[in-house]
């Protein structure tokens, strides 16, 4: 029976969706004055966060990333399915946001003190608009992250103290790490400005702005280490393609001083581009010392052998040489100059070799910079070095295990391997040449060892040096030509746009706040009459009780004002009163005998109404000149004597024990027309007195002296004898009590009438809330001021769907 009821309760709660929104809506109408009062409070919160809520701002700009396209092994690599690192936006998103770029951003800006005033609501943080400036030495322990409260007490004078505020102590020799700290209330005497206020964890001074339109005003300030800086700042910055493909980068930041996040934008892209620029010139630079290197050599013997030319001229009375002379040793110069040529690439290539063998690519020189035409080597050394330096720059914030850095490896791997292999084959071709021109030079030089000493020592003089000086001559042009590269380099990053800021206030929003508070005042409501109506199991509405009744609802019963059961007394014009009056005009159309007519009142639990009702239709047909007893068969729970003022000391117990005389247990009522017959001392067996033959017996005498006799029974639902007076009534009664009865009630009648147990039944739905009816409304006012419409009562008249 009880697994029956809850599935029938179930279908009967969600069978009608209508009734289900309509219970919630004038539910929700009930409580305004609770709505109203949340409606204010949320606003109230939402207020208070707009106000102490620090705004922030987004400042944006953009730069685009120029693409590399002369990479010699570009399209090698390409072709095995390998993306090249200059075309990898994500890669150049990263170092953007990396947190070392960050660190040589901020390094450069002045971020570290942070000022604030006290403001209605909230701290205010200002910035370049104080007289004053804080000058931090960090080289020193520092607390960091707390306040410092500067007062002062005239223009060059002022006090520091401290409030409940967390500090940390910045260290200088670690200065990713920091410390708890203990400060004290505040900084013992007066400071006056340019003075250093020192002690063991501080180390500060204040200085004049350069300001004059600042005024004077009290202010706090926070110290703010570059490495947390760093991190706040590289974890705030977004960077993102503007288009999915493109080439140009919006970089975005959320700030509470607009000034501020420009600035730090404007020169994170300055250090981008300056990063770029020294990777760049890398190359040059290393060319310049090389050559500066061999200049050095070259120098000291081009001005040996200028000394010892002009020492020799002197000495030896000559100045010139023959023709023939002057022709080999112009050849012999000639395979010198190739010869030191050569030198020059064997060293060079010895030393590529050395760095490439140590791995130091950074130190590379490309063989154009110094004269040596090798367009591949150019290619391979450039394609290594820029690779090199990707690397470099990836290592700092991917781990090993990504998949771009793995590519790069593979890259490197592979261009060092074929550019050592090129320098050796390289290096064994110079060494060949090297080698027939010094077999020429041998030759010439005996030539020349057969012209006279004095000419031969003069030529080999001039030769040595004119060798040094075309030389020295050809490294100095190199030297430029570097010079001028590293000079011409640009950086492969263009600004589009430089910082400004992009719209208005991002955080608090106004509008949205109050729109969210006012939605949430709303909804929170609503959410709580819908979980509560979801686990809420009580008759709600009279069309869906009606709906699952196997028996007719022949009339509701309103709420009255008046906590007294015998209403109809004492208000007959009220509309409690006329519902009673429906009901009674009702009961010719359910039985039409005529004898005497016999109701029985009852429901499924205690509490219901059925001694409301039976009361008050017992009231009704008195008033009407029907000769009536009311009849309280409820021998567990007497309730009828304290309505009537009456003493329970003689009843229906006495007689069912006992036949007796009627006529000395019956009360009057003080009212015409209306008897009593209490139900008299409660018995220890009410069953099987109900039971008994007395009481059919009983039921027949009352029924030849009375026109109408109200029986008030007990709960259909918890005591079996119910249905044994069901047997002696010609009408029964079932109430179900407006939002206390269970929908487990249903059942129980429903069940009885299946079975047969219980013939012309009929349901009363009691204690409806006239502000409150989902399923009837009254269009109408009757009787009573006390039962004028109320605000929720007008409404349901207004909107179509409630009938």
């Amino acid at each position: 029976m009880k697994s029956q009821s809850s599935s029938y309760t179930s279908s009967s709660k969600g069978s009608d969706d209508n009734s289900d929104i309509k219970k919630l809506f004038f539910d929700f109408v009930a409580i305004w004055p609770v709505v109203l009062l949340l409606v204010v409070a949320f606003l109230g919160v939402a207020y208070y966060i707009n106000q102490t809520t620090t705004p922030a701002y987004q400042v944006q700009a953009t730069i685009v990333i120029k693409q590399d396209k002369n990479a010699a092994s570009k399209e090698l690599f390409e072709s095995i399915g390998l993306k090249t690192t200059s075309d990898n936006m994500e890669n150049e998103i990263s170092i953007m946001r990396s947190f070392t770029l960050a660190y040589n951003t901020l390094k450069q800006l002045d971020f570290n003190v942070e000022y604030y005033r006290e403001g209605v609501w909230r701290k205010v943080e200002i910035y370049n608009s104080l007289p004053y400036k804080l000058e931090v030495d960090w080289n020193h322990p520092q607390l960091i992250e707390g306040e410092f409260y500067v007062d002062f007490v005239n223009p060059h004078e002022f006090k520091i103290s401290f409030k409940k505020s967390a500090f940390a102590l910045y260290n200088p020799a670690s200065p990713d790490q920091k410390s708890g700290a203990l400060v004290p209330k505040e900084l013992k005497g007066k400071f006056r400005l340019n003075s250093w206020i020192e002690g063991k964890n501080y180390r500060f001074r204040m200085i004049k702005a350069e300001n004059p339109g600042a005024k004077l005003q009290n202010f706090s300030f926070k110290l703010r280490s570059n490495y947390n800086l760093a991190v706040s700042y590289s974890r705030a910055l977004k960077v993102e393609p503007q288009k999915k493909e493109s080439t140009i980068l919006a970089l975005s930041l959320e700030s509470s001083m607009v000034e501020k996040g420009k600035k730090y934008l404007n020169k994170i892209i300055e250090a981008y581009q300056d990063r770029e620029l020294i990777n760049k010139n890398r190359t040059a630079t290393n060319t310049a010392e090389f050559i500066n290197i061999q200049l050095k050599s070259i120098q000291d013997s081009l001005m040996y052998f200028e000394d010892q030319l002009q020492r020799y001229r002197s000495d030896n009375q000559s100045f010139d040489v023959g023709a023939q002379s002057n022709l080999a040793l112009t050849r012999l110069a000639s395979l010198e100059d190739e010869k030191s040529k050569i030198s020059l690439k064997l060293k060079y290539y010895q030393n590529v070799l050395g760095y490439l063998q140590k791995e130091e690519i950074n130190q590379l020189t490309v063989p154009s910079s110094v004269g040596i035409e090798e367009t591949v080597l150019d290619q391979l050394i450039n394609e290594l070095i820029n690779i090199q330096n990707d690397r470099l720059r990836l290592n700092q914030f991917l781990s090993d295990d990504n998949r771009t850095l793995k590519d790069l490896n593979f890259r490197y791997t592979t261009v060092l391997n074929t550019l050592k292999e090129s320098i050796r084959r390289a290096y064994e071709t110079s060494k060949l040449s090297y080698n027939d021109v010094e077999k020429r030079i041998a030759n010439m030089s005996g030539d020349l060892n057969r012209m006279p000493k004095v000419e031969r020592n003069l030529l080999s003089i001039k030769r040595q040096f004119s060798i040094s000086e075309n030389i020295y001559t050809y490294l100095l042009q190199k030297r430029d030509e570097a010079e001028i590269s590293r000079a011409s380099n640009i950086p492969s990053s263009e600004v589009l746009d430089l910082a400004r800021p992009m719209g208005g206030m991002i955080t608090p929003k106004p509008l949205r706040n109050y729109s969210v508070a006012f939605s949430l005042a709303l909804i929170l409501p609503l959410l709580f009459l819908f979980i509560r109506n979801i686990f809420d199991n009580k008759i709600y509405d009279s069309k869906l009780l009606e709906q699952k009744l196997k028996v007719p609802l022949v009339g509701s019963i309103g709420r009255s004002r008046k906590n007294v059961n015998n209403i109809v007394f004492e208000q007959p014009k009220s509309f409690v009163s006329e519902n009673f009056r429906n009901i009674r005009a009702s009961v010719p159309f359910l039985h039409s005998g005529d004898s005497s007519l016999v109701i029985a009142f009852t429901s499924s639990v205690s509490g219901e109404g059925k001694t409301f009702c039976s009361i008050n239709t017992a009231a009704i047909y008195a008033l009407g000149g029907k000769k009536t007893l009311l009849v309280g068969l409820d021998l567990r729970r007497p309730k009828i004597a304290n309505d009537f003022n009456l003493i329970n000391d003689r009843g229906v117990s006495n007689y069912l024990s006992k036949p007796c005389d009627l006529g000395r247990i019956i009360k009057e009522s003080g009212r015409e027309n209306l008897d009593i017959l209490l139900s008299g001392p409660v018995p220890p067996n009410p069953a099987e007195l109900i039971g008994s033959a007395n009481f059919s017996a009983m039921m027949q005498e009352l029924r030849m002296h009375y026109d109408v006799i109200i029986l008030d029974c007990p709960p259909s639902g918890l005591v079996s004898e119910t249905i044994d007076i069901f047997g002696e009534s010609d009408l029964t009664f079932f109430i179900f009590r407006h939002q206390f009865s269970d929908w487990d009630a249903v059942d129980n009648i429903n069940d009885l009438v299946e079975k047969g147990l219980i013939k012309k039944t009929y349901a009363i739905y009691n204690d409806l809330k006239l502000s409150i009816d989902y399923g009837y409304g009254y269009g109408y006012i009757y009787g009573d001021e006390e039962n004028k419409p109320s605000l929720v009562r007008r409404l349901k008249e207004k909107i179509p769907f409630v009938s």
